[in-house]
């Protein structure tokens, strides 16, 4: 039987809701007043149309889909700066959704796309401050067939992309750039591959952990993330594994060639 995968990314871009961030702001309103603040969403507005929206908009294989969540009480300013910014490109989906549950937010929002004759699904989740290698989606289903083949195509399995680089953002002055190839899975662009009726997304647990409830294929090929470290990451983003190994000709080099960017480009961002 042949199989048939429909690629579907997702990224929140600043969703409000009562069980997220719910650990610092004990309102809906203060949450809010924080995630929509003007110096907040400079930034975040400055690191998705810099390294995040190009990375996806920039794929050799642009036979995917991804969707964008953000909040219906988004303020205008925002909200029609975010259409303008994805109206060029027919597969990204910007979806304003309510106050519900996160969980349920991100299940609706993968749900939201058609599948149309897929006999299975390869969901990818991503950060609106991160990017990953132009060759990602070209590369994950190459790598989520091999796996349909190589299993029994009914089994849930995860593709974790383990290998890229780090900018330590210094509003000071300039951003480290460093490689790293981590051990345990990213937020980055890892997938999950699955039949079409499977209801859970790569969302469901925390990435580090995934490895605890899939079969997880570690893919460290070439490297396929870039994740930027800022004061305002919402986890601690901690490396687990191998850094620092590439002197700055090679990590020069691999920029250039995967994402299409420089040293420079990084250290400025």
């Amino acid at each position: 039987m042949a199989h048939r995968i429909r690629i579907i990314g997702l990224l929140r871009f600043s969703v409000l809701t009562p069980t997220y961030y719910s650990e610092r702001f004990p309102t809906l309103d203060e949450i809010a007043a924080h995630i929509w603040s003007a110096d907040r969403m400079a930034l975040r507005f400055h690191l998705f149309e810099k390294l995040c929206l190009p990375s996806l908009t920039g794929q050799t294989d642009a036979g995917f889909d991804c969707v964008i969540l953000t909040g219906e009480r988004l303020p205008s300013e925002f909200r029609d700066r975010l259409e303008a910014l994805l109206a060029p490109h027919p597969n990204m989906h910007l979806r304003a959704v309510g106050t519900d549950n996160h969980y349920q937010l991100l299940k609706d929002g993968y749900n939201s796309i058609d599948l149309g004759d897929a006999t299975h699904k390869a969901l990818f989740r991503l950060d609106d401050d991160d990017a990953v290698d132009l060759g990602f989606i070209a590369r994950t289903r190459k790598r989520a067939e091999g796996l349909l083949r190589m299993q029994d195509p009914k089994t849930p399995s995860i593709i974790a992309y383990n290998r890229g680089f780090y900018v330590q953002r210094n509003a000071g002055g300039e951003n480290e750039v460093f490689d790293a190839t981590e051990r345990a899975p990213l937020s980055t662009g890892t997938t999950l591959v699955a039949p079409v009726a499977y209801h859970r997304n790569p969302y469901r647990y925390n990435h580090r952990a995934l490895a605890q409830h899939y079969t997880t294929y570690s893919d460290i090929s070439v490297p396929a993330f870039i994740r930027t470290i800022h004061g305002d990451n919402k986890s601690n983003p901690t490396q687990m594994g191998a850094t620092h190994q590439m002197k700055p000709h090679r990590i020069e080099k691999a920029l250039s060639r995967n994402f299409a960017s420089s040293l420079a480009d990084l250290k400025a961002l």
